[in-house]
């Protein structure tokens, strides 16, 4: 069984359509959404209608709770709470209801989809480096997660106490090892040098992770940014991918 698995839209339509496309030219049987629907992005309550329609599996991202629970914006920075402000009131009361009842965690058998760390110091904890990696890892129970969160695809893979971490740079296969975490990249808001979408194709016989790297009509993105009146950053960001 294959599973699409992909985070951090970030209102970017553009990007969710190329990735989406890319997914159906695949041998996938079931997508799941690391979170981060909304926020920076010009296309919040269409990318959320287009994951509903999907039907697929979706945890709950950190921006998505900022749009639901007021206050929570306060913890971001100027540009997310810019892009927390536009999705509050882009999004519909039904569109903010299914927002707030997705879950912070799902299992699949052998592997957990969370939107950052599983460490329960703090639920949006990022992992950059292996000693991040090693705190998370004391509190995954199964061989395999998913997480997004950073913006940046990763592989952490831990032997002992030795952790090691691979950062992926194009469309390229990995062998996971007997305790992987894998940070998927982000669909709408890469912050790896990359302009491109990233998502992950796990294939669970094999026991492997493909990544893709996904062009998209950047120019049409950003330009929907500034008509928005979102911050101009917003849109240079994405064609530097940082």
């Amino acid at each position: 069984m294959n599973f699409a698995i992909f985070s951090d839209i970030h209102g970017n339509l553009e990007a969710l359509e190329a990735v989406l496309a890319d997914i159906a030219l695949e041998r996938v049987q079931e997508m799941i959404c690391l979170g981060d629907i909304v926020g920076y992005g010009p296309n919040p309550a269409e990318c959320i209608e287009m994951i509903r329609c999907l039907g697929a599996a979706v945890v709950m991202g950190n921006h998505d709770e900022a749009c639901i629970e007021p206050g929570r914006e306060f913890e971001l920075n100027e540009y997310a709470r810019a892009g927390i402000a536009f999705a509050r009131r882009e999004l519909s009361d039904a569109q903010k209801a299914w927002l707030r009842n997705r879950p912070m965690r799902l299992d699949f058998g052998d592997f957990t989809a969370v939107h950052a760390s599983l460490s329960d110091d703090n639920e949006w904890e990022y992992i950059f480096t292996p000693a991040d990696a090693r705190k998370h890892f004391l509190f995954q129970d199964k061989p395999l997660c998913f997480c997004g969160h950073t913006h940046r695809p990763a592989v952490w893979s831990q032997e002992g106490r030795k952790v090691r971490g691979l950062a992926p740079n194009g469309n390229m296969i990995c062998e996971l090892g007997a305790r992987t975490l894998v940070n998927v990249g982000s669909v709408g808001q890469p912050r790896n040098m990359r302009p491109e979408a990233c998502y992950a194709i796990y294939n669970r016989m094999a026991h492997s992770i493909a990544f893709r790297f996904i062009p998209y009509d950047l120019k049409e993105t950003q330009w929907k940014i500034f008509a928005a009146g979102l911050p101009p950053f917003l849109a240079q960001r994405l064609a530097v991918g940082r």
